[in-house]
């Protein structure tokens, strides 16, 4: 019920907002599908994946590659982008997932900057660092309101499947595993293939999310697969909260929000980003969603209070 409140709230604010905040809107949705992909791995099933910016790279690049040299229409490339990015996943997980804590973060970090370093330097076929521009979807969908309907759209369904993953007995192994794999595994849960399967999901939801930002940047580059572009969505779940379901993508709004009004005003967004990074970590390890839920029981047990004693 909340969630579609939500998606009817986004659905007539469209209207409401110019060019500008259109593209903002977007980007928005974007960011916070790739935080909450990245969420699955990390708060469902523990996994701190530092190499999630290779999905998001791969699906970004099929997209573009799709359009500029085979002539495809955006809409046709999306299932295709989400297609190699879980193929991509499928490689890597089943290398990565092998190992576990630090070994896991770093191996899945190696193979985003592989991937990185492929896209920086193979000129013929990605462009290098000159790119691939000139991405603007045909027809509607080059106009801002009905790319924002469309990116609300995608996000609307890859929210609600994975709402619905949360709940259901994938879900529920997926947090026995993250809290004691052995035990886990001696109940009958495949550790390995549980968690595989949760890798291909995040990472081919990250996909699409790279594919929905290539064609709202009109371009897109190699550092969709830097280690940077990873740090975006770990940054926006811990701003966010990663213990809440929809905290990632609030987190996503709330650090893209952010970055466009202080980079407007000062040249130093990595030093206040790191200062509130800090404050979050040391005074409000539970993010945003954490602060609003005790805020919100403290109201309640307040209104409850007063009424008693009145």
């Amino acid at each position: 019920m909340r969630l579609a409140l939500l998606f009817l709230v986004l659905l007539v604010l469209g209207p409401a907002l110019g060019e500008y905040g259109l593209k903002l809107a977007s980007e928005a949705l974007i960011l916070g599908l790739y935080a909450m992909a990245f969420n699955l791995l990390f708060h469902q099933a523990g996994l701190l994946s530092f190499g999630q910016a290779a999905f998001f790279g791969v699906g970004a690049y099929a997209m573009a590659l799709l359009v500029s040299r085979a002539g495809w229409s955006f809409l046709a490339t999306l299932p295709v982008a989400l297609l190699a990015s879980a193929l991509a996943a499928l490689v890597i997980g089943f290398f990565s997932i092998r190992l576990s804590r630090i070994y896991f973060t770093m191996l899945t970090l190696a193979f985003a900057q592989l991937l990185y370093a492929v896209a920086h330097k193979w000129y013929a076929f990605t462009g290098g660092d000159n790119g691939i521009t000139d991405l603007r979807p045909s027809g509607l969908l080059g106009e801002s309101l009905p790319f924002y309907y469309l990116t609300l759209g995608v996000f609307a369904l890859a929210v609600s499947f994975l709402s619905r993953l949360n709940q259901s007995p994938f879900g529920y192994a997926l947090r026995g595993l993250r809290d004691n794999r052995a035990r886990a595994e001696s109940a009958g849960i495949d550790g390995f293939r549980h968690l595989l399967l949760a890798f291909v999901v995040s990472g081919a939801i990250s996909g699409l999310a790279g594919a929905l930002q290539g064609a709202l940047q009109r371009s897109v580059f190699p550092d969709y697969l830097f280690w940077t572009r990873s740090a975006e969505a770990i940054i926006s779940t811990i701003l966010g909260g990663s213990g809440t379901f929809l905290g990632p993508a609030v987190g996503g709004a709330v650090f893209l929000f952010l970055r466009v009004l202080v980079q407007a005003k000062t040249e130093y967004w990595p030093f206040f980003l790191g200062l509130l990074l800090l404050l979050m970590v040391l005074f409000f390890p539970r993010g945003l969603a954490g602060i609003f839920r005790e805020v919100s029981q403290r109201w309640s047990m307040g209104v409850r209070g007063g009424a008693a004693r009145g």
